[in-house]
């Protein structure tokens, strides 16, 4: 035991992440990692050990989740650490992203217990596993330079800083760590379930990579220093050419593009990657690069009029000799200019909600669609391409019937339907290539799609609120 303290004093000291004169809240669910964190906090040495206390938030997600709250109550009470929980009540619960509703319910409660604590640090049990895990997800995903430099040990966070003092840490070394001191932990036995993503990687992947060598988290965690410690250094020139292209308007931002053709094509690409990464997506959301090289496309594009969709609620958008990202505030406002070509395999963000996307009917499946997600398929006979989702226009008309074809108008189908004002104006429309309305997502679909989606369809259309 007295070897992984003496390891975290060092990693401590290495990169400042807190002195004695810090308070601290230490981020617990339950699990082997935070547990072995929390024994190792008791344990440091004068020098190295602030005040501290846990934070802990129950979901209410499990079964389980009850003892793993009880346990970690039990532990400080006996222990006599300051113990402060919060519960994310069943009823509170979205219907779709629950993972990320989650993560932003936890994050905001630790933000408001630093406050109330006056703590200067909030500390996760992160480590090399985690920093694996995500480096590779990133990739295979296609993130941003910051993005695949994978978890940082240090951050601000709401009034102080978030740190990670265990990314050096292996998963198998924070077992140990609890069966040497006798720190009880709880399995997350969802953990096990390949549903998400990250448990995929974790059960199916990883092991492969640490059977060629077990030192592959590790190599991993060099990784990530070595290239953050990259762009520590090259950040200042790139803030400065940021500066010197950007420019925010209100909510907006301008892009100077005669400026910009008089960089080169790398810097172009880095003060992008600064501008999406620090100014317009929010901490925790990660910005593929696809979206990066679809912005570098739009600029280079000969048409002087075309906008794209973004993360976040962002819409890019050039007019002649001026391009601007426009806020999601500013975009829901403008929604009426609204209208992008679906491009196969791709997914559209809209301006007013949620995303749609065009897939080949034989990979338009994926486990992780939410509940709520809206398909619908398209026979190969009628696949008249290109399709382009757009806003409502007057005079919008679709066919429902297919024995007696008549047209309706979409504003009357909305008045049957009795749809509130506010909800007709973020409606959107699915075309095809002869200008013919296929779908108002969440409304109505013509008879040029299949009525069973099971049915051997060439293309299916993917609508996620």
């Amino acid at each position: 035991m007295q070897e992984y303290i003496l390891r975290l004093c060092k990693e401590l000291e290495r990169q400042q992440l807190w002195d004695k004169e810090s308070r601290l809240l230490l981020a617990v669910s339950g699990g082997a990692d935070s547990m072995a964190l929390l024994g190792l906090v008791q344990q440091l040495p004068p020098e190295w050990q602030p005040q501290f206390a846990v934070v802990h938030v129950h979901h209410h997600l499990r079964e389980e989740s009850d003892e793993e709250f009880r346990m970690v109550q039990d532990y400080c009470q006996s222990q006599g650490i300051p113990f402060f929980a919060e519960h994310w009540e069943e009823e509170n619960h979205p219907k779709s992203n629950l993972e990320m509703a989650a993560r932003e319910f936890r994050y905001a409660f630790f933000a408001d217990m630093m406050e109330k604590w006056s703590a200067s640090h909030l500390a996760t049990a992160h480590h090399a596993d985690d920093q694996l895990e995500t480096i590779l997800m990133r990739l295979v995903r296609g993130s941003t330079l910051k993005g695949i430099s994978g978890i940082a040990m240090a951050r601000t966070f709401g009034r102080g800083h978030l740190v990670r003092p265990l990314l050096s840490f292996q998963k198998d070394e924070l077992y140990q760590i609890c069966e040497m001191a006798g720190i009880p932990y709880r399995e997350d036995s969802t953990n096990l379930e390949l549903t998400f993503t990250r448990n995929r990687y974790r059960n199916s992947i990883i092991p492969l990579l640490k059977a060629e060598n077990n030192q592959a988290s590790r190599h991993f965690g060099n990784f990530s220093e070595d290239l953050q410690d990259v762009l520590t250094v090259v950040q200042p020139i790139v803030a400065q050419s940021f500066r010197s292209l950007f420019n925010k308007v209100e909510a907006d931002w301008l892009l100077d593009l005669t400026g910009w053709q008089a960089c080169d094509d790398s810097l172009q690409r880095l003060v992008l990657s600064h501008f999406v990464t620090e100014q317009m997506i929010p901490a925790g959301q990660d910005f593929r690069r696809s979206q990066l090289t679809a912005i570098m496309d739009l600029i280079e594009n000969q048409s002087p009029q075309k906008q794209i969709s973004l993360a976040g609620g962002w819409q890019a958008r050039k007019r002649y000799d001026k391009l601007t990202f426009l806020s999601p505030d500013s975009v829901r406002i403008d929604f009426s200019d609204f209208s992008e070509v679906l491009e196969l395999n791709k997914w559209v963000t809209l301006p007013s909600h949620g995303r749609i996307g065009l897939f080949h009917g034989d990979n338009a499946f994926s486990k992780e669609l939410p509940m709520n997600a809206q398909i619908v398929g398209i026979k190969d006979e009628l696949a008249l391409m290109p399709f382009t989702v757009r806003s409502r226009r007057m005079g919008d008309k679709i066919v429902l019937n297919k024995d007696q074809p008549f047209t309706k108008k979409v504003s009357r189908l909305f008045v049957d339907k009795k749809i509130p004002d506010e909800e007709r104006r973020k409606a959107c429309i699915v075309t095809d290539g002869e200008g013919r309305i296929l779908w108002v997502p969440g409304y109505a679909q013509s008879v040029w799609l299949s009525e069973n989606d099971k049915e051997q369809t060439r293309y299916r259309l993917i609508y996620i609120k």
